[in-house]
């Protein structure tokens, strides 16, 4: 039995109540679930929770490890599990609108490229379902598909009735206004290609919005990191500081380290985290993205992370870590290179750190530019590619002839594709093959759906003229709004360099300021304490907005690497400063 078929059998009635709620966002979310079952499984999972939380709640405080007023705060579990299981098929909704939405100009490019040549926008929605590039697409053809194949309606009724569940706004009017004019015997083609190319100018509206909006949550990530953190750190210095001359507890929270560690290193990386996630949520982004990189940094970074992290940080920290003699012996470089910058005792765990983010991200950084060598720009060559190809389709060569004779044209990062893709065709390898290697090959998604467009508007289309004159176009608009978006983009990524070294400087000199004025009253701040205590969670900030920085700029969050890299760096640079800072406010102290 599944857990739907136990949950149905023991909450139907109630399950049945909830379903009425999540019946239409279950159905627009594509999730195919009985809607009573549904409302079950939200009964049943919550009453678990219930169970588990009230049951570890109960040990808990029968051991003396939980106070009995913390009851309440144990009903915020099953009422989060409710919450979050009962709005699921909505953030569902919300999702699959967002994705679809990104895919829809591909998709009616795509469905008016092969209207051109004769085919249907059925016939094309349920090739579209075969390719894997475009995921929501695909789940809408299946279901297409189900309805004419399995239920006997007719494309045109099947179209209608499945697009007024969709999610994405654009799409639905998309295929209830082909189903229209169909009806009434208007010029499909004609409709088709309209409203590709409107759909295409809100794409590069939509763009100046998103651009605008990146920047407002730039700014308020920069308020948050830089001015909060600030002020937070400032507070702790003063307290720390103060408490070096009054009674011990006296400043409570402002000189207590436990806080500061839960400030530095689990509420600031927490916040950076959310603000990822809301870029993304935000931004227009390509339905599929390689993710290796991620793989590589994930594999690289959380070894080197634990394994240097200890040696040349955290056996600064931790005084019976660092008295082992092998960690003493592996962590001799960081007390060198602090040695030769003249950094007071203290700064051996920041740049410990700083060295370790460094080397633990070098790997991904490394092979993400490898990418970016290999096939950045190739989605302009490409555009470059099919415009020729129109004009020597004039001529009246076949496409198979024209695509073979540009191949002896330079295209760049492209070229090498076009020669294998000539030979292939040279020797009689069908359409399906020839972009099966090229998909393989290459690992832009512009460039291999667009390349696709092309094999199956010459494969089932006929590769007409006209038909490639509209791919064409249609590519350029595409072209055109991926540069808009980087040139709306790129300015923002200087703001985090800026921010970073204006963190780590009002830090060092307000460690540097409280420890000059206090030793006037013979009270001098444990200036290694507290910089061992402020800088680090500073360096992993940096770190985080470089992260931050390239997400902005470019939709990936891996091609921040080399930001988090820099911004790491930079901070470092600063940090060598610190010599010429604690001089000049000495002496100012001692001039005044």
């Amino acid at each position: 039995m599944s857990l739907a078929d136990v949950a149905l059998g023991l909450f139907e009635p109630l399950g049945k109540v909830i379903g009425k709620f999540v019946e239409k966002d279950l159905d627009a979310g594509l999730l195919r679930i009985y809607p009573p079952a549904y409302g079950a499984i939200v009964i049943f999972l919550t009453l678990i929770s219930a169970i588990i939380s009230f049951s570890s709640w109960f040990v808990l405080t029968i051991l003396g490890f939980v106070h009995v007023l913390t009851l309440p705060l144990v009903l915020l579990i099953p009422a989060s599990v409710f919450l979050l299981l009962f709005y699921y098929p909505k953030i569902r909704v919300a999702d699959k609108s967002s994705a679809l939405e990104n895919e829809t100009p591909f998709a009616a490019a795509y469905i008016a490229v092969m209207s051109t040549g004769g085919i249907s926008p059925y016939v094309s929605i349920t090739r579209l379902g075969r390719f894997f590039l475009l995921p929501s697409l695909r789940e809408f053809a299946k279901i297409l598909e189900i309805k004419v194949n399995g239920l006997g309606l007719d494309p045109v009724t099947a179209i209608e009735e499945v697009a007024r569940n969709l999610p994405s706004r654009e799409f639905k009017e998309l295929l209830l206004g082909y189903a229209s004019t169909l009806r009434v015997g208007g010029d499909v083609v004609h409709f088709l290609m309209r409203r590709t190319e409107l759909l295409f100018q809100r794409s590069l509206t939509t763009l100046k919005i998103i651009g605008e909006r990146m920047g407002q949550i730039m700014e308020i990530y920069m308020v948050i990191a830089i001015i909060f953190s600030l002020g937070i750190y400032s507070i702790f210095t003063v307290g720390v500081s103060l408490s070096s001359i009054m009674p011990e507890g006296a400043m409570g929270i402002f000189g207590s380290g436990a806080a500061l560690f839960l400030f530095g290193y689990i509420l600031m990386p927490l916040i950076s985290i959310v603000f990822l996630w809301f870029i993304d949520i935000s931004q227009l982004k390509q339905p599929s993205e390689d993710y290796t990189p991620y793989i590589v940094y994930l594999g690289t970074f959380i070894p080197t992370l634990i394994v240097l992290g200890t040696i040349f940080s955290l056996s600064f920290i931790i005084e019976p870590l660092g008295n082992i003699e092998l960690i003493k012996t592996l962590r001799s470089p960081i007390v060198i290179l602090c040695n030769y910058l003249n950094l007071p005792n203290g700064f051996e765990s920041t740049v410990g750190l700083a060295l370790t983010l460094i080397i633990g991200t070098i790997p991904a950084a490394i092979y993400q530019a490898y990418i970016n060598l290999l096939e950045g720009g190739i989605e302009y060559e490409m555009a470059s590619f099919l415009r020729d190809l129109v004009e020597v389709r004039k001529s009246g060569l076949s496409p198979e002839k024209c695509i073979i004779n540009l191949s002896e044209r330079s295209y760049g990062k492209l070229s090498k594709h076009l020669k294998l893709i000539a030979r292939q065709l040279n020797w009689g390898v069908s359409f399906s093959k020839v972009y099966e290697t090229f998909s393989k090959s290459v690992r832009n998604w512009l460039a291999k759906t667009m390349f696709f467009l092309l094999i199956d508007s010459i494969e089932v289309g006929g590769g007409m003229p006209e038909t490639l004159e509209t791919l064409a176009a249609f590519n350029e608009s595409m072209i055109q709004s991926e540069r808009e978006k980087s040139e709306t983009m790129k300015p923002l990524t200087i703001i985090p360099y800026i921010g970073a070294g204006t963190l780590v400087l009002v830090i060092v000199v307000l460690l540097a300021f409280f420890n000059s004025i206090l030793s006037i009253a013979h009270s001098g701040v444990p200036y290694g304490s507290m910089t061992m205590a402020l800088l680090p969670p500073v360096i992993v900030q940096s770190y985080l907005m470089g992260l931050v920085s390239g997400k902005v700029a470019t939709t990936k969050t891996s091609q921040g690497f080399k930001h988090a890299i820099f911004l790491v760096l930079f901070s470092l640079i600063v940090i060598a400063l610190v010599p010429y800072v604690n001089k000049a406010i000495a002496i100012s102290s001692l001039g005044s």
